[in-house]
């Protein structure tokens, strides 16, 4: 599945082993022109991480407008109120208890990306050749870093770094937010972990900065992640400034 407009282009794949895509994109233009993008990873077993994943789609699709000079808040807003609306169904449904998803939300403005985010998805900045991970994962192994549980040199390999620390639908969820320059040259990255923990940050470097179409860039990622094992799904968005 693929969706393209002007400069953004996204694209989602099952991977090789999963028998149900839990992953969702979104690319939707506003009233005002202002265009927000977004990835979910669902989680809670296939069904209910399907679920979780088309509930916050949804949501994010029915926006038709966000305040200008308050973007961040009100992206905060809606992070939470998606949350509360996860956890309160899957309550009601034990067949959906558990569920729950990621989310990294971009809102392109004026040349400037106003972003939320929640659990393990990312957004990446590349500018000038050089590639920067802009989110932070919320999962256990960032919590016992900060904590000082375990050390940096522990975090590469130490198995907390898998367990998130929380999602939409977990009922307490903490978005983080912020904004940052979208140049003119800048390409945004935003991914769900099977790609980013499928292939390395030089390989996801090296094929972004390939003189291709965002078309094609894309499609590589998903290759160079589907050669890697393929493991999960495999979902990817990119927005060229």
């Amino acid at each position: 599945m693929t969706e393209r407009t002007n400069k953004i282009f996204g694209i989602t794949h099952i991977g090789l082993v999963r028998k149900i895509n839990e992953d969702r994109y979104l690319i939707k233009e506003l009233k005002d022109k202002s265009v927000l993008i977004a990835v979910a990873d669902g989680l809670g077993g296939e069904v209910a991480g399907d679920h979780a994943a088309e509930i916050l789609r949804g949501k994010l699709a029915g926006l038709n407008q966000i305040t200008r000079n308050n973007e961040q808040a009100e992206l905060d807003q809606l992070a939470r109120v998606i949350d509360r609306t996860i956890h309160n169904e899957g309550q009601e449904n034990k067949a959906l208890e558990g569920m729950g998803t990621t989310l990294v939300g971009v809102l392109l403005r004026d040349r400037i990306a106003h972003w939320v985010h929640v659990g393990d998805s990312r957004l990446y900045l590349l500018r000038n050749g050089r590639l920067t991970q802009v989110t932070e994962d919320q999962t256990l192994a960032r919590f016992l870093l900060e904590e000082g549980e375990i050390t940096a040199e522990q975090l590469p390999t130490h198995y907390s770094r898998h367990v998130m620390d929380q999602c939409e639908g977990c009922g307490f969820a903490d978005p983080e937010t912020g904004r940052l320059k979208f140049l003119a040259g800048d390409l945004l990255v935003l991914s769900t972990d099977g790609l980013h923990r499928e292939i390395s940050e030089n390989t996801l470097c090296s094929i972004l900065t390939t003189d291709t179409n965002l078309e094609t860039k894309a499609k590589r990622l998903v290759k160079a992640a589907l050669n890697a094992g393929g493991k999960d799904n495999i979902t990817v968005v990119l927005a060229q400034g």
